[in-house]
């Protein structure tokens, strides 16, 4: 029941923001208070710290068009004071999931699991609930051989206006969401080696 009351406020908070957001032309009235900065700071101090739950990736069907689930496991992740989402240990099989060319995928999946590193704003500081912002950063893999040559692997993250989370200050139970959409070889975004994104969740327990 807490994990579906959870996700079901994550989901009526995205509504919500995004719809009031749309309201009105030129009338601040019906847009949402953006906290200020003590209520920010005071809504950190609760969420800051340590997590662990399950990483979720979705992955869209190439039949229907629509996301389905297609792998989950466990994981770990902070909130440090720097404003950063540390997600540990992130398994490397998933960064290859959309990656079409062979060699490449190979050389991805075989990299030990990475900490990814994702900035995040809080826009929402109520006492039921927090809501930020994911922002994204690059994952860099480094310097990797495929094709019989060495490139410079970096994983894209983009932000839409679903790239959010929420914490619930009571349970300490916290969901968030971030897309995985594209790969960078020697600083250049490569079409031909990716065919699709990913949609990864993380939640706690």
């Amino acid at each position: 029941m807490k994990k579906n009351k959870l996700l079901l406020l994550l989901i009526v908070l995205l509504t919500t923001v995004s719809l009031t957001s749309c309201l009105g032309d030129g009338d601040d009235s019906g847009r949402p208070q953006l906290p200020t900065k003590e209520e920010r700071d005071a809504a950190f101090n609760v969420m800051k710290g340590n997590y662990q739950g399950k990483l979720i990736c979705f992955s869209r069907n190439q039949q229907t068009g629509g996301w389905t689930k297609t792998d989950s496991t466990d994981i770990h992740w902070e909130m440090t004071s720097d404003t950063c989402l540390l997600v540990k240990q992130f398994p490397t099989k998933y960064l290859a999931k959309s990656v079409k060319n062979a060699s490449l995928k190979q050389a991805i999946e075989a990299l030990p699991a990475q900490d990814l590193k994702f900035k995040f704003s809080i826009y929402w500081a109520k006492p039921t609930a927090t809501g930020f912002y994911v922002v994204p950063l690059l994952a860099d893999l480094g310097n990797l051989t495929y094709d019989g040559a060495s490139h410079r692997i970096a994983v894209r993250f983009i932000w839409n206006s679903t790239v959010r989370g929420l914490f619930d200050p009571s349970t300490k139970r916290m969901a968030a969401q971030f897309i995985e959409n594209g790969i960078y070889v020697d600083n250049a975004l490569k079409d031909d080696v990716y065919f699709d994104g990913n949609i990864y969740q993380v939640r706690t327990n």
